[in-house]
This record gives C-alpha cells, structure tokens and sequence, in this order.
C-alpha cells in the first residue's frame, strides 16, 4: 500500500461546529488525482476543532472514500486524536442560494455557439425550449435533491436589477413557484445578483453556498467581479456558476475558482439539467474531520494543522487555507490558561506558608532555650 502524506496549512480557525455520522462510501480509479480544499475551521467547541473541506478529482468529481481510519492529524506538528470523519450532508443543514438570469436573452432559444475560451463563432445552437424554461425546470430539480427537512434554500432572480428575493426556505412549494414567476426581460446585472445572495445565506447555520446561472456578460451592475469575489470569501461562501451560451467564460471561472466553488459551460439550455445534478453532488460532498487539540495555550493565535491520508493508489494534494483566530476562542482557551494556573498558584502559596511557619517556629524554639 503507498502511503501519502497531505498538509493542510492553516492559521487559525472560524466559528462554528458540526457533529455528523454518516459514513463515507465510494471509490476512485487507481489513476485519479485530487484536490482537497478547505472550506471552513471551527474551534468554538475547542479543543475539537471542525475542519469542513472538499474533496474533488481534477475532473471535478466528488472524493466519497476518505475515512477516519485513513488519516492522521498534526497541530503545530503534535499528534491529534481524530474524533472523527463523515459527509456533512447528513445532519448539518446545507444552506443554497440559486441565483437566476431572466434577462431578456433568456427569452431567445438561439445562442451563439462558442469556442473553448466562451467567445461566440459564426454558428448557433437553437433550442426547442426558450433558456429561461429550461433553467426554471432545471432549478425546480436541482432542489428536489434536497432533504428540505434540513436544508434551505433561498432565490434571487434577476435581469437590470435584482428582482426576486426569496430568503432561505424549506418550503418547496413557495421555492418553486418563486423560479416559475420569472419572466425573460432586460439586460444583465450578475455581479450584484451575486453580491445579494451572498448576503442571504451568509448568516445561516451549516454549509453556505451560492449557485447561480447566467447567459450573458454583466452590463448592469453597480458592483465589480472583484467585489464578489471579496465579499463572499469574507462570508466563507463558495460560489458555483453556470455559463450559459455567450458568456465571459475567464471572468467566471475566476469568480467560481477565487471562491473555492466551481465553474460550468454550456453552450445548450438543454444541459442545464445535467450541470446542476453535477452540481448537487458537488455541494452534497463536503467533509467534516473534527480532531481533539492538545494545545490550550492562547498564545498561539495561529495554528498549522497538518492532515495525513493513507489512500492506496490515490494522489492527494491540497491547497493553503488562512483564516482568523476566534476572539471568543482566545477568551476560552485564556480563560482554561488561568483554571489551570490557579491549583498551582495555591500550592505555590501553602509551600511557601509552610516554610514560614517552620521558620517561625524554630526561631521561637531557638529563642525560648
């Protein structure tokens, strides 16, 4: 068996905690590479610290056979028990904003087929259906993946401006009927429609991510890609999109990429189906690692952790996380600093008054003869 060793570098941690169960099953070709990224750190249950990454082949294909047994952690290069090792999509909720283009190129079913690099040739694709109806059937199966049990998903339409705003929802009913109101009009505001989603998922418990369609080049927004991309990893929220036909296929990818989420093409509304069953397993496909710290000291703001897998055949690298130190996990783990410090303190304090004592007392001793 070859063993593999994989680092994830990360200072500090984030806030919050999962607790899941589900065991991980799957396989992966013998031949197959991946990427591990992390997503989130929480330390708030400290010392178990929750690690949420993503494991994906270079395809773009879901890892599902990582388990706890297979893996070792190192904090600041101290061995770590493991507690444990699961998919997140079991219990903890998973929280989807879908953002949806009805601008009025939606409403054409010809698009201009496109090269490798998204920039339109001299030949169309024509669609039987109108964009705007396939995306609409699409979505609505998109969020039948889900266990709207557990999980959330708001809306946000757009074309000119945002339009459609439906906060996070476990109402299949009202999720629907809100994609089906869309009607195809005007130009072509993404990057605001980005930002607007981000910030209704950015303050709900669990995974937060954002999947959005588009089928044209922003021309209306008041924000810049840039600012998407900078607000949504201050939100922790990756952001997968679909491009749809003549789109600016750089820009996106940049946008799905900066954001540790993914980026699709096609040039046929007729794909989307299939792009966002894709998409589902990818959102579905996060790990949790929790690992008991041995680390109490509050000194050390900062943290490198260091994951080892053990995966037969299988190549594993990862890319660098860096996230800020909790100021209520420093206050905790200060706070157990002084705990500790207190039993020591007083035992310092009985050893000395009992010197004292003796002291006095032999010189009295002495003084009386």
């Amino acid at each position: 068996m070859k063993h593999i060793i994989i680092f994830f570098v990360a200072t500090a941690f984030s806030v919050g905690v999962f607790s899941q169960t589900k065991k991980v099953t799957g396989n992966l070709s013998t031949s197959d590479t991946a990427d591990l990224t992390i997503l989130n750190i929480y330390p708030d249950s400290f010392p178990n610290v929750s690690v949420v990454f993503k494991a994906e082949t270079r395809k773009g294909e879901p890892v599902w056979n990582l388990t706890k047994e297979k893996m070792a952690v190192r904090e600041n290069t101290q061995h770590c028990e493991v507690v444990s090792l699961a998919q997140i999509s079991k219990y903890k909720p998973i929280n989807i904003g879908i953002v949806i283009d009805h601008s009025g190129s939606m409403r054409m079913g010809i698009h201009p087929i496109v090269d490798s690099f998204g920039n339109p040739t001299n030949t169309y694709n024509v669609d039987s259906i109108a964009p705007i109806d396939n995306a609409k059937s699409a979505v609505k199966t998109f969020v039948s993946t889900f266990n709207t049990k557990k999980d959330f998903i708001g809306v946000i339409g757009f074309s000119e401006e945002v339009d459609e705003v439906l906060p996070l929802s476990q109402n299949v009913s009202t999720i629907n009927a809100s994609v089906d109101s869309m009607q195809a009009g005007g130009s072509t505001a993404f990057y605001d429609a980005l930002i607007k989603g981000i910030e209704e998922v950015k303050k709900a418990d669990g995974v937060k991510v954002l999947v959005a369609l588009t089928d044209g080049q922003d021309n209306s927004s008041k924000s810049k890609w840039n600012e998407v991309v900078d607000i949504a990893n201050k939100a922790e929220v990756p952001i997968y999109i679909v491009g749809l036909g003549n789109v600016n296929s750089d820009t996106l990818s940049l946008i799905a990429k900066s954001t540790k989420g993914q980026y699709y093409y096609t040039s046929s509304a007729s794909s989307l189906n299939v792009l966002y069953k894709e998409i589902s397993k990818q959102v579905q496909a996060f790990y949790e690692l929790v690992y008991n710290s041995p680390n109490f000291s509050s000194a050390d703001s900062t943290r490198q952790i260091a994951l080892s897998f053990n995966i037969d055949s299988i190549y594993l690298v990862t890319n660098p996380s860096t996230k800020a130190f909790p100021t209520e996990v420093v206050a905790f783990v200060a706070r157990k600093e002084r705990e500790k410090r207190y039993p020591l303190y007083g035992g310092i304090a009985l050893v000395v008054l009992a010197a004292t004592g003796t002291i006095v007392y032999t010189y009295q001793k002495r003084k009386k003869s």
